[in-house]
């Protein structure tokens, strides 16, 4: 953009002349006021370089972004929830132009991928996660060749709806070891319909890591994974990762204690009959009763099932991570 400055730095830490604070509490008013879930932006870490930076034509940083680079090799487990080669700017942005702030910063990112010697072939991607409710980052998001991929949802406590009982023939429990093979059923059946949206890649091992996945959360003392079976057929599950499995999403949102739910599944020949309502609101009720404050999941953006019945269970969009492959595809 016209009057904004890009630079790059490579060899030194965040902080000084860089001019952080005042971007970073430009950004924490804008949030703030978009959406009070969000967390506090904080500043980057030392060490946190490359180092993307705008600044206006008065010199003050307007815009700041890390970039992050992950690789999967064939046979790791992340290698399931997405493309191998994974390119993450982690952006701040504020002043009176965020989205012009913004659209630069993306311009920058973007030369900075053209001069990588590897890693932005066929398989990879470029990533940014974005507030949901901030919406000045959109138009220029989508100026660049991005798309939603994923939506990191949120439900606080005692919020959504009620508790209401399974269909007829159809019990609700608590997973435990002896389930672990239709456990891992209903996952895999999860994983399938998931490819359809670009967002899982199954592996010849997929259901291997899957098993080996289940059964240890089967083999605690409380697995945390609600069974839903009809005549003795298991036709669902949720998974819930308790708080003190969770702490990984405390830099997401301001509430505390926080739960995940990893997994929600209904078969196919059982959708629409009030089963995933259930099984949620067990969980609710379980997570309600724990003192937790607010529980959060993913699910993809283009996915007609999960956008619409997590909305209708009390969860809303907090954050959005937008994706364009392969990464040189940025604009």
């Amino acid at each position: 953009m016209s009057g904004y400055v890009a630079r790059v730095r490579h060899d030194e830490s965040p902080g000084g002349d860089v001019g952080l604070d005042p971007l970073v509490q430009s950004a924490a008013q804008r949030w703030v006021a978009a959406d009070p879930l969000l967390p506090e932006p904080v500043s980057f870490a030392p060490g946190s370089y490359p180092l993307l930076t705008v600044s206006d034509e008065d010199g003050r940083t307007v815009a700041a972004g890390t970039m992050h680079y992950t690789w999967y090799q064939p046979g790791e487990v992340g290698r399931i929830w997405g493309v191998p080669d994974q390119h993450w700017l982690t952006p701040i942005v504020g002043g009176p132009d965020p989205g012009r702030a913004l659209d630069s910063l993306l311009t920058s990112w973007r030369d900075q991928l053209e001069d990588l010697p590897t890693g932005t072939g066929s398989e990879s991607a470029a990533l940014v996660s974005w507030p949901a409710r901030d919406v000045c980052g959109i138009i220029p998001l989508q100026r660049h060749g991005l798309q939603p991929y994923t939506v990191l949802a949120a439900r606080q406590r005692r919020r959504g709806v009620p508790p209401s009982l399974p269909p007829r023939d159809v019990t609700i429990r608590l997973a435990d070891r002896s389930d672990l093979t239709q456990v891992v059923s209903l996952l895999m059946e999860e994983h399938r319909y998931e490819q359809h949206f670009g967002g899982v890649f199954l592996q010849p091992d997929t259901a291997e890591q899957t098993r080996e996945v289940a059964a240890r959360a089967l083999n605690r003392s409380r697995s945390w994974i609600w069974l839903a079976e009809r005549r003795g057929r298991a036709v669902g599950l949720l998974w819930v990762s308790p708080p003190e499995r969770s702490r990984w999403a405390k830099p997401l949102v301001n509430a505390r204690p926080i739960a995940h739910i990893g997994y929600g599944v209904v078969i196919a020949d059982e959708r629409g009959n009030g089963i995933g309502t259930a099984l949620v609101g067990q969980a609710h009720q379980a997570l309600d009763s724990h003192g937790v404050g607010v529980s959060v999941l993913n699910y993809a953006a283009m996915n007609p099932l999960s956008g619409p019945f997590w909305h209708r269970m009390g969860y809303r969009p907090v954050w959005t991570t937008w994706e364009v492959r392969p990464a040189l595809a940025l604009r």
